[in-house]
């Protein structure tokens, strides 16, 4: 197998990277490096639409070079979590239009992640059993939907009809987020969900077309990136991807090292607009004798977006130094609306607090 050559980078750190403008894949300009993370709000009307304060706290942040939107249901059956919207409906449209109209009328850039859950989702919200690559249950006990006690359920593996149909809901959503005026979308790949879930042996134990090698491992995410891309055009479609095993039960299995290669290079064929390193913990995960974004850093050329409890400063020198092309922020961004501002001022950073999270609109 082909492996790219590491990526080596040349010049002096400057004080300012986080602020120097930035060009996409397909040449969608930033005005600065700093991004708003994709942080899930748990806010929704029954509907499943967002909530009418959506607008105003995407709105607030605008003056990053790219917001990310929290994670948004491609269908019905992808929910896992309380309230947790969707754009998998026309009637969804209108209401993300709004927060798209807010965004720009702000000045900013922003792009809507999209999400199947896949084992994670729950029946207790959808009615029916999760579906997943294959029938691999995650015995860990979770607290979703406020002081109800859910258990994870056993997934139903997917039919190729069910393959084909949710790669086909991919498709529409793309078409929906355009529809409401949104620059783009991200491709939720990370973190234990559907498309990590056909990545990992652990979960994808098929024989067919979609298991079996790193090649029909990567098939799934391959057919979402360029149904994505036929919906809206390479330049605006994003990828996150998490090659650390960590996140809701994503056991490491022999093999799995081999998947991602293959993907990050049949990837390389699209001029996507970046690629996203999945991390949610605070320190950054090792993978193969260093973090993941080094990790994916020597495999992609692209533009490359760090992520991973950053602070300000370390962000700016990871930028400085060619490691990421754009810095995401998540917490810092919740606890501080005006972060952009309170970065380039120099002034202090009010901390993050969990129950920030109930002051949502």
């Amino acid at each position: 197998m082909h492996h790219a050559v590491p990526r080596t980078f040349v010049g002096t750190a400057t004080p300012d990277a986080l602020f120097e403008p930035c060009t996409l894949g397909g040449g969608m300009r930033l005005r600065n490096r700093i991004v708003l993370a994709p942080c899930t709000r748990n806010r929704a009307l029954p509907d499943l639409s967002p909530t009418p304060g959506a607008g105003a706290y995407y709105a607030e942040r605008a003056e990053a070079g790219l917001l990310i939107t929290e994670a948004v249901m491609v269908c019905r059956e992808a929910q896992g979590y309380l309230d947790t919207p969707g754009v998998f409906l026309d009637s969804h449209v209108g209401a993300w239009a709004a927060v798209a109209d807010a965004v720009h009328r702000a000045g900013g850039l922003i792009f809507m992640q999209l999400w199947h859950t896949g084992r994670m989702a729950h029946s207790h919200w959808t009615g029916v059993p999760p579906v997943a690559p294959s029938a691999v249950l995650d015995p860990i006990l979770r607290r979703q939907a406020g002081g109800l006690t859910l258990y994870n359920e056993m997934p139903r593996a997917m039919s190729d009809q069910d393959i084909r149909q949710t790669i086909a809901d991919y498709r529409a959503a793309a078409v929906r987020a355009g529809q409401a005026g949104f620059d783009g979308v991200e491709i939720h790949a990370a973190n234990g969900y559907l498309a990590e879930q056909f990545l990992r042996r652990h979960t994808n134990r098929r024989t067919d077309a979609w298991g079996g090698s790193a090649a029909n491992r990567s098939r799934f995410t391959l057919e979402v990136v360029a149904a994505c891309c036929d919906a809206l055009g390479a330049a605006r479609v994003g990828l996150r991807l998490s090659p650390a095993a960590y996140f809701s039960e994503m056991k490491w299995s022999e093999g799995d090292n081999e998947t991602y290669l293959y993907l990050l290079e049949q990837l390389r064929a699209a001029t996507l607009a970046y690629l996203h390193c999945g991390i949610v913990e605070d320190d950054p995960v090792e993978y193969l004798g260093g973090t993941t974004g080094e990790f994916l850093r020597r495999h992609w050329n692209g533009v490359l977006v760090g992520n991973g409890g950053y602070t300000p400063d370390a962000a700016n020198a990871r930028v400085a130094a060619g490691a990421f092309d754009l810095m995401a922020f998540g917490k810092l961004f919740i606890a501080n609306p005006d972060l952009v501002h309170r970065v380039r001022t120099g002034q202090q950073l009010k901390p993050y607090a969990r129950e920030l999270l109930d002051l949502l609109r």
